[in-house]
């Protein structure tokens, strides 16, 4: 439990000592564990969140259960009801929690969410990842302190676990002790879910001798490893990686000599998550060395991960496949609705933009015989496979801005700095 204490306090750490505590709550064993050892350290405030997926009946009285045991404790709480379309199974579940909590965490002024992760969790999470195939970087479970768990809803803000070194069990005989009693998630037994199942089993592995600290020692053996591999990632995107502002970005064939095959599946995996705006790349690190080593053999364009990825000179060129957003027969072009001015708004999931006037955002594509041609010789500076994708803003008065090139205090490519964020990223 010492070793656990520690690693609870260095998590902390991670927090600025003048921010909030903010924390996912649902009053259920783990996350009351993690509210009351937040309320000791004497740090504040200590926010508890509530999501209210108004997925089944009774959903608000648990909430307000939850809202009632936390503010008993002594923290400031705020339930999150969720609005939007009903919710239907854990993975829209779990974008749906991931978004509230992360407009709630930037408006109380929090870079970090809490969460109350165990080392059972741990355990789970590897056995599942290790059914499904999964590499050494998915092996590694997850780590005390990651990116946040949902873009681009998460920009900015990171996840921490303090009680990843905890099991399960020691937290439920504080609570008992402490004359504290937390709400059971009845959805815990049951057995349609996955994580449930592998629970149960690991239960019954134990009692014939399997030691889960053994799981988490080699746990801790493939994160040191990853590490490892995430600092020479981190290297080599500072060395050898150039974003631009006009949402490309640039890697210098000096890579190949100076990385392994393995970290330089990973920095392009790195660069196409900044450039694409996707969440997660559908091919990884060893298909991206792959396309890599062809490309230098070929010279041959490739596409993949919503990326367009092409030689020129001694640079490989990564820009935004024109085809993802609208560039193919028979899909409909990206167009963003813009309903009042200055109000920060997503244009293809990258690119952050305040607009000055209300109107339509679309690509440079969507945009024919609507650009002047004095915008068309600015298009010009970037390079050719990237223009398309470039976002105009189409006033209600008739104007079209190439808002990278004509209004650049409006826009942020986002991506580039999700590209160069560094630490640890096995989420």
């Amino acid at each position: 439990m010492v070793a656990a204490e520690q690693f609870f306090q260095q998590s902390l750490h991670h927090i600025k000592a003048k921010q909030p505590l903010v924390l996912g709550f649902s009053g259920g064993g783990d996350s009351l564990a993690l509210l009351r050892r937040l309320l000791q350290t004497g740090r504040g405030p200590v926010h508890a969140l509530i999501v209210n997926h108004k997925m089944k009946p009774g959903a608000d009285a648990e909430a307000a259960q939850a809202a009632k045991l936390a503010k008993k404790l002594g923290a400031q709480t705020q339930v999150l009801p969720w609005d939007g379309p009903a919710l239907s199974g854990h993975a829209q579940a779990r974008n749906a929690r991931y978004c509230l909590l992360a407009q709630a965490c930037r408006a109380l002024g929090a870079s970090h969410l809490l969460l109350a992760h165990t080392a059972d969790d741990q355990v789970e999470t590897f056995c599942l990842r290790t059914l499904a195939g999964s590499g050494a970087k998915g092996l590694a479970v997850m780590g005390a302190s990651a990116p946040f768990p949902l873009w681009p809803e998460g920009f900015g803000l990171r996840v921490c676990r303090p009680l990843l070194s905890f099991y399960r069990a020691d937290l439920r005989t504080e609570l008992r002790a402490a004359a504290l009693q937390w709400i059971e998630d009845p959805s815990n037994a049951d057995q349609r879910y996955a994580r449930v199942r592998m629970r149960q089993k690991l239960a019954k592995l134990a009692e014939n001798g399997l030691q889960t600290g053994r799981v988490l020692a080699a746990i801790g053996q493939l994160q040191t490893l990853e590490q490892m591999i995430q600092l020479q990632r981190n290297k080599a995107m500072q060395q050898w990686v150039r974003f631009d502002d006009a949402g490309f970005a640039q890697v210098d064939l000096r890579l190949q000599t100076t990385t392994s095959r393995q970290v330089r599946g990973r920095v392009l995996e790195q660069v196409m998550q900044a450039v694409s705006g996707v969440g997660r790349c559908k091919h990884a690190g060893p298909v991206l060395a792959d396309r890599w080593e062809q490309l230098l053999d070929t010279g041959r364009t490739s596409n993949i991960n919503g990326c367009v990825m092409a030689r020129r000179g001694q640079q490989i060129l990564l820009a935004r496949d024109k085809g993802a957003i609208g560039g193919r027969a028979g899909q409909a072009v990206l167009r963003v609705s813009v309903d009042t001015p200055l109000q920060p708004i997503w244009f293809d999931r990258r690119w952050l933009i305040q607009p000055s006037h209300a109107g339509v955002l679309q690509p440079v594509l969507a945009c024919e015989g609507i650009l002047s041609p004095e915008q068309q010789q600015k298009l010009t500076l970037v390079p050719a496979l990237a223009r398309a994708a470039l976002p105009v803003l189409l006033t209600a008065e008739g104007c079209a801005n190439i808002l990278p090139l004509e209004a650049p205090q409006t826009i942020l490519f986002a991506g580039a700095k999700r590209g160069m964020e560094t630490g640890t990223c096995f989420a």
